[in-house]
């Protein structure tokens, strides 16, 4: 079991995920990946974001969302400067007709017609925004 490091990343009233199209399934994800050995969580939430959006990303604060047994996840709050993405690192190489990756900024107000997964990802979204909404009080 590989454990995962996630960023939540919310910019100008936008999210940052991960536009999946692989196998006839459309979901997304948020930028994020598995830890290294000898990497720590942050790192390894940091390099992800790098990787799959081009973006460099400060890591904040680990949210307290619950672990899944089968992919343990830890999602991390990030903040970033920019807002221009490109797709790079393994996924890039990965990608082809069939199995598309492509960051994207998806406005807050649609994430609820957004096919967010896991379950795990979205309530760290929440989290974020409750956060962000008690720190600009």
């Amino acid at each position: 079991m590989r454990v995962r490091a996630a960023a939540v990343v919310i910019r100008n009233g936008h999210l940052l995920l991960i536009d999946r199209r692989n196998g006839g399934r459309h979901y997304c994800v948020l930028p994020g990946g598995g830890v290294e050995d000898g990497e720590d969580l942050r790192t390894a939430c940091r390099r992800e974001l790098l990787e799959e959006t081009s973006l460099e990303g400060t890591v904040g604060e680990l949210l307290d969302v619950p672990v899944e047994r089968d992919t343990p996840v830890a999602y991390f709050v990030v903040s970033v400067d920019d807002d221009v993405v490109t797709l790079g690192g393994p996924e890039c190489k990965r990608a082809s007709a069939t199995n598309r990756y492509e960051p994207i900024w998806v406005p807050l107000g649609d994430l609820a017609q957004t096919p967010l997964v896991p379950d795990g990802a979205r309530y760290a979204v929440e989290l974020a925004l409750d956060l962000a909404f008690e720190r600009d009080r």
